[in-house]
């Protein structure tokens, strides 16, 4: 079993032998005199978590029909510890056109049907497992706006529960629908009042539709403040960012993951004068910080209370014992850009090996 080359300004390390994980876990011990951030329980609202490594929702595009597969199951399973947080890929509320293919949905009893399946063997290694919902919104060709969109999504929150899943994250990142629609534009005299108020409230209306369906301890919400987007030029994007992490306090939710500008960390500090300080400071629940960070960016942000928990995406894509590697500071796999969206089940999707498949594939004595 290979790994495989890939670079993105992350410095991970392909270990060779058993005797470099050995020498790995040895050099891990002394550093873990005292206890990492990453690796200190929390209580996230109704559940108890072992450790703050989240996993973060990262689209795959291996639900063909929509469906999820065994492989699916066998993915997040691989991602699982106990009391770990797992948050699935974005999940369609509704059929639509999307720039990924093979995108799950959970609109359709095959769909819940699929899910079941994957959320039993999460279930099975102890984890908690959270469903992402979302609408494709402007990324998509289809029409942005549904009159019926609040109830898909209340619907789609009620599957998420029929299909045994812990609760669900409502996607407002990346100009999917509601946390870029959201979005105010300005002009000479100001900004628009009334189109930050109507959109605002689409949002709003969502969060809570789901939160009254499943329970405000149940529901996440996910914001990108920072990107941008060519019709985005003339909003205030990271202002009504900040209103949102405002406005969400009303729905009770459980916590609002928030999506960092990625960038030169120094002394494990972003540097960029785009942060997520203030959105922490106006947001009441657990907050989630993600974007580019690293173990030592992550234990920094919790220590200092930037953050209650950290979601990686792309580090735990390609290392299904990321806690664990994180624990013994050993070296990193290496993940592979050009198969994150390709149709291969296995692939670049359920090949990448633990630490112990590493030693059992080096070790002297293997049959």
């Amino acid at each position: 079993m290979g790994l495989l080359p890939c670079s993105d300004g992350v410095d991970t390390v392909v270990m060779k032998t058993s005797r470099d994980l050995c020498e790995a876990k040895g050099g891990g011990k002394k550093k873990q005199e005292k206890q990492q951030a990453l690796l200190t329980p929390y209580q996230l609202g109704p559940f108890h978590l072992a450790h703050r490594i989240v996993h973060a929702p990262i689209t795959r595009c291996r639900a063909p029909g929509g469906v999820p597969q065994p492989e699916t199951a066998v993915y997040y399973a691989q991602r699982s510890t106990n009391q770990g947080l797992l948050i699935s890929e974005a999940t369609h509320v509704m059929p639509a056109i999307s720039e990924y293919p093979n995108t799950p949905g959970i609109f359709t009893p095959e769909q819940v049907e699929g899910w079941k399946a994957v959320v039993k063997a999460v279930h099975e290694k102890g984890a908690l497992f959270f469903c992402q919902i979302w609408h494709s919104g402007r990324m998509s060709q289809s029409e942005s706006v549904d009159l019926n969109l609040v109830e898909k999504f209340r619907i789609a929150a009620h599957n998420a529960i029929s299909a045994g899943f812990d609760g669900v994250e409502i996607h407002g990142a990346h100009g999917h629908l509601i946390g870029h629609d959201v979005l105010r534009d300005r002009n000479d005299m100001g900004i628009h009042t009334r189109a930050e108020h109507n959109q605002c409230r689409e949002a709003m209306d969502i969060l809570q539709a789901v939160a009254e369906e499943i329970g405000g301890e149940r529901v996440g919400f996910r914001i990108s403040p920072f990107s941008s987007y060519i019709e985005d030029q003339n909003c205030d994007q990271a202002e009504l960012g900040l209103r949102m992490a405002k406005a969400v306090n009303e729905c009770n939710i459980l916590y609002a993951s928030y999506i960092e500008n990625r960038g030169p960390f120094i002394s494990g500090f972003l540097q960029t004068r785009q942060s997520l300080e203030a959105f922490r400071k106006a947001f009441k629940g657990t907050f989630i910080a993600a974007g580019g960070y690293t173990r030592e960016v992550g234990n920094s942000a919790i220590e200092s209370g930037r953050a209650d928990l950290i979601a990686f995406g792309r580090l735990f894509l390609c290392n299904p014992d990321l806690p664990k590697r994180f624990e013994l500071d050993a070296p990193l796999n290496k993940y592979d850009r050009g198969s994150f969206y390709t149709s291969d089940r296995v692939i670049g999707y359920i090949d990448y090996p633990t630490l112990e498949e590493l030693e059992e594939l080096e070790s002297p004595f293997k049959k």
